[in-house]
């Protein structure tokens, strides 16, 4: 395999190093997993000329998905390939190996990567510790820890890595002190229960985000945490029948085997007339990072080449529209945030095989799938790149770039709102398929019902990605149809992958916290397609207007103007039966409405009847008008409304059985 490290060139299988090397020095580069260059005992020692620790979120966060994603595919059996995590770039110190002393060498480059493993294993050792995972506990202090020998005289020396000076403390203290000895020894660069994102203890940061992360991952599985910036309207985590006490041990133990063996790192080992500084100036110069779908380009048009196809013309005619910049933008609405085409590429591939594609080895994911098992699919390069072409149109039209496809445009808005690209794979299976357009149109419903539908029932949406690639295996092999859709639900009525029927949608809505289970967009959404479902036929159509808020009618800090009946007012903190109903009932559908951000502003915890009177004067929504006609606001009407808002929903967000 041919690794780019910074100017340097590598062919891992051959160990060979490419002549654009600096200076002539001698090196020597091999791929080694992450446990074989942690498990030696030697100090990895980090040079005074290195920067201090400086990973911030938008490094670590790639990180953390890279690892989450192979933790993953352990736990499912599907790994396939172990991912490059970069380079690591070792010189050798002092003289050769000397019996009774723990070896040292210098970390001339990659020292950011090795410090960040040694911050996620202890994060992962106190999480363990926590759940009592005793044995995941002693096995990771192997990988931060070295065994003293017998001439060993720095005390330094048991850590697997030293720091620069200025990290050395906190460093230290996270890898040997326990979870709660951190958090109260450095209490005062704590804001609440985070370390601040400006913070200039950068490994304190990494550290707390990884135990939050790590936790998370260990209770709830692939569930997505919610931003921890933004606590007011998070969503809230559901657990499944899978969350288990032998489940936690299961996935720490899946992040330790995907971080420590199926990450690897391109060690390259300086000779000792190399002079590293001047080395590990040049490693550093900025370059243009080649993405997975260069690497697939350059791979289709050299075996183009061979096949003396013409080159220029396949270029211009199926893959010019590709270089486009369009393409290589961020996806604003997926995860992990990669270019475009990486992930129109990964779901193409996702739909043609039916198979669960790793982003993260995208580029031998495309080899695997033109050649399987060495036998390549395609008879010609031009047939393989009519498959890429067939799928573009339909992926513009999900990211809002074109828009010809009205019903499949539509679809797309809709999973940007709910951020769920997941079921790209099934849209562009159904888009490509011979079905007519009534059919097309009523799957695409369907895809959305089913997200709307499992969150307002309050059931998890943690296996949403594994639902879509299941199905769009059962397509791949019976051919996108209703019917097809139909039986493939009907077999599945556990927590984590039915459809909800009528009934439990009915009883989510008028049970459930919809705003916390459907936070931000999405709320909004299912607020606008009720809002829409009350309009009568005469009524103009219009598009969302910009900078609608959801308002709780009845407020969530509700003050004396909100008594109860016979005028009777209950602190919302207190025991009463009656504050914690209203408590809730307070985030349910009945109660939740769009306005204005002005009205918003004005209308603030003011008791129901001023309330009315702002709705009355400045709002032309027909979902408001339900109010107008209303004397005053408690859980009875919560809940009337709340039954006729669930009688609309069943009609807009159809189950399988009634479409």
């Amino acid at each position: 395999m041919l690794y780019q490290a910074r100017g340097y060139l590598f062919d891992t299988a051959t160990n060979e190093q490419s002549k654009n090397s600096v200076g002539g020095a001698h090196m020597q580069a091999d791929d080694h997993a992450i446990e074989e260059i942690l498990a030696e005992g030697r100090r990895f020692m980090v040079p005074l000329y290195q920067r201090k620790y400086q990973w911030h979120d938008g490094q670590l966060d790639p990180f953390w998905e890279d690892v989450k994603a192979k933790a993953i595919e352990i736990l499912e059996g599907e790994s396939k390939f172990q991912h490059y995590m970069g380079a690591l770039i070792l010189a050798p110190v002092g003289e050769a190996a000397q019996i009774g002393v723990t070896p040292k060498v210098q970390v001339v480059d990659g020292q950011q990567r090795l410090t960040t493993f040694q911050l996620f294993l202890a994060a992962i050792r106190e999480v363990a510790r926590k759940h009592e995972c005793l044995d995941v506990v002693e096995h990771v202090g192997d990988y931060l820890f070295n065994k003293l020998k017998s001439k060993d005289t720095d005390k330094l020396t048991r850590f697997k890595l030293t720091p620069t000076p200025s990290d050395q403390e906190i460093f230290h203290d996270i890898i040997e002190d326990e979870y709660s000895a951190v958090r109260s020894r450095y209490a005062k660069h704590y804001w609440g229960d985070r370390v601040p994102k400006n913070t200039s203890f950068r490994a304190l940061r990494a550290y707390e985000i990884f135990y939050q992360l790590i936790d998370h991952f260990a209770q709830f599985g692939a569930a997505e945490l919610s931003d921890e910036e933004d606590e007011e309207n998070s969503s809230v985590t559901i657990s499944d029948e899978t969350d288990t006490r032998e489940a936690t041990q299961q996935r720490l133990e899946a992040l330790l085997t995907a971080l420590l063996n199926r990450m690897k790192l391109v060690v390259i080992t300086l000779g000792e007339d190399d002079d590293a500084q001047v080395i590990f100036e040049t490693l550093n110069s900025k370059g243009e990072p080649l993405l997975a779908m260069d690497l697939v380009r350059n791979n289709i048009f050299h075996r183009a080449e061979r096949e003396n196809a013409e080159i220029e013309e396949l270029y211009s005619e199926l893959w010019d529209p590709f270089d486009h910049a369009w393409w290589r933008e961020a996806a604003p609405f997926a995860r992990p945030k990669r270019p475009r085409i990486d992930h129109f590429l990964t779901h193409v591939l996702a739909a043609e095989t039916g198979q669960k594609i790793s982003m993260r080895e995208l580029y031998a994911e495309y080899r695997a799938f033109a050649a399987p098992k060495g036998k390549q699919r395609f008879e010609k390069v031009e047939d393989e790149l009519r498959i890429l072409g067939k799928y573009a149109p339909s992926y513009e039209t999900l990211e809002g770039r074109l828009e010809d496809d009205a019903d499949l445009h539509w679809l797309g808005r809709k999973l940007a709102a709910w951020q769920v690209t997941t079921a790209y794979p099934v849209a562009l299976q159904v888009s490509a398929s011979d079905i007519d357009d009534a059919e097309k149109k009523t799957l695409y419903r369907l895809i959305y019902s089913y997200i709307v539908r499992r969150t307002l029932s309050g059931l998890t949406a943690k296996n949403l990605n594994r639902v879509f690639q299941s199905l769009s295996q059962t397509f791949k092999n019976d051919g996108p149809s209703l019917d097809t859709f139909r039986a493939y639900f009907a077999a599945r009525t556990g927590d984590s992958t039915r459809f909800p029927d009528d009934r439990e949608f009915r009883q989510g809505i008028l049970s459930k916290p919809a705003y916390s289970l459907a936070p931000q967009t999405r709320i909004k959404d299912v607020l606008w397609e009720l809002e829409e479902a009350s309009r009568t036929k005469f009524s103009e159509k219009s598009q969302m207007p910009i900078g609608l808020w959801t308002e709780h009618v009845m407020p969530q800090t509700w003050t004396e103007e909100w008594q109860f009946s016979g005028g009777e007012f209950v602190d919302r903190w207190s025991d009463d039966p009656r504050a914690q109903e209203r408590n809730a009932l307070v985030h349910t559908l009945g109660n939740l409405t769009l306005i204005t951000s002005g009205l918003n502003i004005s209308s603030g915890n003011k008791g129901f009847l001023a309330k009315r009177e702002k709705l009355e004067e400045h709002t032309g929504l027909f979902l408001n008008k339900w109010f107008l006609k209303s004397e005053s606001w408690s859980e009875h009407e919560i809940k009337e409304r709340g039954e006729h808002l669930a009688e609309m929903a069943v009609k807009i967000w159809l189950s399988p059985s009634c479409s």
